[in-house]
C-alpha cells in the first residue's frame, strides 16, 4: 500500500521522525505471504510542510531517514544510493523529505513574493517588476495590525494561525498546478488512480500545524471527492499540548508600546549571548527581538486555550476531511527548559506524545478501520498514564490482519533479536553448528557471504538498537522525553555485550534437563517470552534465498508470536 505522512511544523516533523524510527525497529503494517506481521511491502513517502527550513526537527528527521536508508541497504542487496529504501525487513521509505514551502508560492517576476511577510505575499499577488498595484491594505486592515503584516514569517506562525491560513490556502491552491514550486514537490500527478493513504499531522496549539492540517485536509478531500475512485483516505493526527516551553529571556511589550531601532540594540547587547540566539547573524538577533517584544512566539499561558479554539473549528468545520482523526494530548505537558522560537536552535529529544501520535498513523496505515467520521480518536490507557514518566505498556495498541501489536511486545521482540543474532549464532564456527542451527546450512561452504552478512548484520541491528534507544529515551533535564528509565535500562541489557549480561540472558534461552521447555522467561515490562536457543536455531526463511532483512523479519516474527503478558501483569 502507497503511504504518505504530511508532517506540517515541527510538532509534525517529529511526530514523522518517530514513525521512521519505529519502523525501522520493526513496527508492521500488514501481514505478508507467509502470514508474518511486516510493514515490508508497503511504501511511504514523507512531505514536509513549514516555512522553517532550518528546523532542528528537520535536522533530527533527515538524520532519522539517512540512518534507515543504510539499516535497508546493510539488510538487502540494494546500492546504497537509491533514493528509496528497500528490504524485506520494513516498509520502502522514499529517504528524500518532499519539502513543500507554503512561502515558495508562484511567481511572475523576480520580486513576486519575495518578501516573506503577510503583506509581502499577499500584496505580491498583485505586483508588477516589484512594485504594488493594487495594495491588500484595505482589505486586511478590519482583520490584521500591521505587525501581523509584517512580522518575518520563514520561521513559523508563531502561535497565529490566522496569519498562517491565507497563506496555506493559497499554497494548497498551488498545488493543483504540477509546474508550481508546490506541485512540483507533491507530484501529486503520480497518485491519480492509486490507493493511497494520507496522513496528516500537526499540533492544535501552534501556528504552522494549526492552520496547516484543516488547510491541506481539505484541499485533499475536495480532491478524493472528484475521483471517489482512486481509493485515497485521508488521516490526521492533532497534536493538543504535551510539552509546555519557558518563557522567553525578556518580555514582550504591553499592547500600544513602541520601540526603536536604539531599543532593539539594548536588546541584543544584553540578551544577544543567551541560548535562544546562538548561531544568528546580527540582522537575526534583531529580527528575533522584535517577534519577542511584540509577542510573536508560543505563550505558554495561551496553548490550553488555542487547543480548544482548535477543537471547536475542527468539530465546526474539519472533522468531515478525515477518515479518521486522532487526538494526542497530556493533561500535564512536560515542561521545557531551554527556550527557541524555531530554526536549529529549536532541538529536542522524541517525547512519548510523538510516539503515541506515530502509533496512530502505522494504524492507519494498517487500515484498522478505528472509529467514525462523528468523533475523534483519542489513544489511552486502562488506567492512569504518569505524563513524565511513561512506560511502554502504557502506550496504546494498534491491530494487524487481526492482531494485537502491542508496543512493549515489539520492542522485546526487537530486543530479543539482537542479542541471538549477535550473541547465539556461532559465526566463526559455521560448519560445525549446521545440525543445530539452520542458518548455519544456509552458509555451510559460503565463506565468502558469511564474510559479507554478519558485518551487515552488526551494522544493521547497531543502527536498529539506537532506534530502539531514541524512542524512549529517559527524561532529560533540559528536554524532558516523558518516558521512565526503567524500560531503556532493560532494554539495553539486550542489546549489551558483556559478559554478565549475556550469561543472564543465556540461562534462561537454556533448556531445562527434562524436557524441552526453556529454564526462564526473558521480559521487558510486564511482557515476558519463553523459548530455548534450540527453538532459534530451527528459525529460517524457507527455501536457499533470502535477504538478511528477510532472515530478521522471520526471527522477529517468531520472537514476537511468543511474547506473552506475564501473569500478575
Amino acid at each position: 500500500m502507497k503511504n504518505v505522512f504530511i508532517a506540517i511544523g515541527g510538532s509534525g516533523t517529529k511526530v514523522a521522525e518517530a514513525l521512521v524510527r519505529l519502523l525501522a525497529v520493526g513496527f508492521p503494517t500488514r501481514k505478508d505471504e507467509n502470514g508474518n506481521l511486516t510493514s515490508a511491502g508497503d511504501s511511504l513517502q514523507i512531505w514536509r510542510v513549514d516555512p522553517d527550513r532550518s528546523s532542528g526537527a528537520s535536522e533530527d528527521l533527515n538524520q532519522a531517514l539517512q540512518e534507515y536508508r543504510k539499516l535497508q541497504s546493510c539488510l538487502s542487496d540494494n546500492d546504497e544510493t537509491r533514493t528509496l529504501a528497500q528490504s524485506r525487513w520494513a516498509m520502502d521509505i522514499e529517504t528524500n523529505v518532499r519539502y513543500l514551502d507554503p512561502l515558495d508560492l508562484p511567481q511572475d517576476g523576480e520580486q513576486d513574493n519575495a518578501v516573506k511577510t503577510l503583506r509581502g505575499v499577499l500584496d505580491s499577488r498583485h505586483s508588477r517588476n516589484g512594485q504594488s498595484v493594487n495594495s491588500s491594505v484595505s482589505l486586511l486592515a478590519p482583520f490584521y495590525e500591521s505587525k501581523d503584516l509584517d512580522v518575518q514569517i520563514d520561521r513559523g506562525f508563531y502561535q497565529k494561525p490566522f496569519i498562517g491560513a491565507a497563506v496555506m490556502s493559497i499554497f494548497a491552491k498551488s498545488l493543483e498546478d504540477d509546474a508550481t514550486p508546490g506541485g512540483r514537490a507533491a507530484g501529486l500527478t503520480a497518485f491519480s488512480n492509486t490507493p493511497t493513504n494520507f496522513f496528516l499531522c500537526g499540533s492544535l496549539h501552534g501556528g504552522t500545524g494549526a492552520c496547516g492540517v484543516p488547510v491541506m485536509a481539505n484541499f485533499l478531500k475536495i480532491r478524493k471527492d472528484q475521483n471517489q475512485g482512486w481509493g485515497w483516505r485521508i488521516g490526521g493526527s492533532l497534536l493538543a499540548p504535551y510539552v509546555t516551553p519557558p518563557n522567553p529571556p525578556f518580555n514582550s511589550l504591553e499592547e500600544g508600546r513602541n520601540f526603536d531601532e536604539s531599543d532593539i540594540n539594548q536588546y541584543v547587547e544584553r540578551y544577544g549571548n543567551e541560548a535562544a540566539f546562538t548561531g544568528m547573524t546580527a540582522e537575526e538577533k534583531r529580527e528575533l527581538v522584535k517577534q519577542i517584544l511584540q509577542g510573536f512566539y508560543a505563550d505558554p499561558e495561551d496553548m490550553e486555550a488555542r487547543a480548544k479554539q482548535g477543537l471547536a473549528f475542527y468539530r465546526d468545520h474539519s472533522a468531515d476531511y478525515f477518515d479518521e482523526l486522532y487526538l494526542v494530548g497530556k493533561p500535564n505537558p512536560n515542561k521545557l527548559k531551554v527556550w527557541s522560537n524555531g530554526g536549529a536552535t529549536q532541538k529536542n529529544p522524541l517525547n512519548s506524545a510523538e510516539l503515541v501520535s506515530a502509533l496512530a498513523a502505522l494504524n492507519f496505515f494498517a487500515q484498522a478501520n478505528t472509529g467514525n467520521q462523528k468523533s475523534y480518536v483519542i489513544g489511552s490507557s486502562l488506567y492512569d498514564v504518569p505524563a513524565e514518566s511513561m512506560r511502554l505498556g502504557h502506550l496504546p495498541s494498534y491491530k494487524v490482519g487481526g492482531a494485537e501489536i502491542d508496543a512493549e511486545k515489539v520492542f522485546l521482540a526487537t530486543a530479543l533479536l539482537n542479542h541471538l543474532v549477535l550473541q547465539q549464532i556461532p559465526w566463526q564456527n559455521v560448519r560445525a553448528s549446521v545440525r543445530d542451527f539452520a542458518i548455519c546450512r544456509f552458509y555451510d561452504g559460503k565463506e565468502s557471504r558469511i564474510n559479507a552478512d554478519q558485518p551487515n548484520f552488526v551494522e544493521s541491528l547497531r543502527m536498529i538498537s539506537n532506534s530502539l534507544l531514541n524512542l524512549i529515551r529517559e527524561n532529560k533535564e533540559n528536554a524532558p522525553t516523558g518516558w521512565h528509565a526503567t524500560d531503556t535500562q532493560e532494554v539495553w541489557k539486550y542489546l549489551a555485550s558483556d559478559e554478565i549480561s549475556i550469561k543472564d540472558i543465556e540461562k534462561k534461552l537454556a533448556k531445562k534437563m527434562f524436557g524441552s521447555e526453556a529454564k526462564g522467561e526473558n521480559a521487558l515490562g510486564s511482557s515476558a517470552a519463553k523459548f530455548t536457543t534450540l527453538d532459534f536455531g530451527k528459525w529460517c526463511p524457507p527455501g536457499d534465498q533470502f535477504t538478511r532483512g528477510e532472515y530478521l523479519r522471520h526471527v522477529w516474527s517468531e520472537i514476537f508470536n511468543r511474547c506473552q503478558t506475564q501473569l500478575g501483569n
